[in-house]
């Protein structure tokens, strides 16, 4: 049995399995999205605790998909961490934007789990 259920939206296929094998090893449960909308629909059907992000996706962005899940009282307490190639957030930290951070790819993986497991947890 897993532990906590993060929801991983990203379109590139590369990313979400290390983003999967990565939180699978550190026990917890992995939904999967590939564009905004997908990340959505499968927010209906898994209860998730935290959400992982990609900025920039096909068919609806993450900021797009976020606007609306905070929209929904059934979602607006989800923490989430964007995820971006744009180098707008720093590698060695996560930037604040709001009440959500940002995260730059390459990801490092070890910050990233630091960073979920607080936010998981509800810390």
């Amino acid at each position: 049995m897993c532990g906590r259920r993060v929801l991983v939206a990203d379109d590139e296929p590369d990313v979400r399995n290390i983003l999967r094998r990565t939180l699978l090893g550190a026990g917890y449960c992995v939904c999967e999205a590939g564009n905004g909308a997908e990340a959505l629909d499968v927010a209906e059907h898994c209860d998730v605790n935290l959400i992982l992000m990609d900025v920039m996706m096909p068919r609806m962005s993450g900021t797009e998909a976020v606007r609306q899940l905070r929209a929904n009282p059934r979602f607006a307490h989800i923490p989430v961490v964007f995820i971006t190639a744009s180098g707008i957030a720093s590698s060695s930290q996560p930037s604040q934007i709001g009440d959500m951070l940002l995260l730059s790819k390459p990801l490092n993986l070890q910050q990233l789990l630091t960073t979920v497991r607080r936010l998981a947890s509800g810390a």
